[in-house]
């Protein structure tokens, strides 16, 4: 009798642990396919994330590209500008006036030329640059230099300017110094600056401020 409760007991245990495992058995591919599914959506997240990054490369690219070109066509048209600069119109210059300019300042060059009249005089302006300074010249016909102006330094000008200037305009300061020489006068034009207010003063080489 005890023997036949003990198979029974022992039939009971082995028919659970069958359905246990048919029960597991069962589970196990929706799992697979609960892992799958997760696995594909994480795979299509990260192509799309690599997508959006090379789109957004590309476009950084060809963005960067475009700025390039535009630079490039900026710089040509200046290198154009400033080729068309440097080469001003000599033929407009009599033969007499280019010559004296030459032989008066061998080492400047010529930035721009026109042409004027006035009075009944035709005149001839020479832009030049020699070194650092900047000079204009006004020529007649026959290469005499009617009008010469041409940047100095400050501390060139005469004493006698200087300290005119420093009695008339206590504090001042030079911002632009020219010389102007016309029918062998000269005189400087200056912009100077008192304080906070900026002005021009012409003043002759033994310091008579111009009214």
């Amino acid at each position: 009798m005890k023997l036949k409760g003990l198979v029974a007991l022992l039939v009971a245990v082995i028919f659970a642990f069958a359905i246990s495992c048919k029960e597991k058995a069962k589970e196990t591919p929706t799992e697979k396919a609960e892992v799958k599914a997760k696995t594909e959506k994480v795979e299509k997240a990260e192509g799309k994330e690599a997508v959006a990054k090379e789109e957004k490369g590309e476009k950084e690219e060809d963005e960067e590209k475009e700025e390039k070109e535009e630079k490039g066509e900026a710089g040509e048209k200046a290198e154009a500008a400033e080729g068309k600069q440097a080469a001003p119109d000599l033929k407009i210059l009599p033969e007499a006036v280019l010559a004296a300019f030459k032989t008066a300042y061998p080492n400047a060059v010529i930035k721009g030329t026109s042409k004027e009249t006035e009075k009944g005089v035709t005149y001839y302006e020479v832009e030049s640059v020699d070194g650092k300074l900047n000079r204009d010249l006004l020529y007649t016909a026959d290469g005499k230099a009617a009008e010469i102006e041409e940047t100095i330094a400050p501390e060139t000008l005469p004493v006698a300017v200087q300290q005119a200037l420093a009695k008339a305009y206590p504090g001042y300061k030079i911002l632009k110094a020219e010389s102007l020489t016309k029918e062998n006068v000269k005189q400087f034009e200056l912009s100077i600056q008192v304080k906070d207010k900026t002005m021009s003063v012409t003043i002759d080489p033994q310091g008579k401020i111009a009214k």
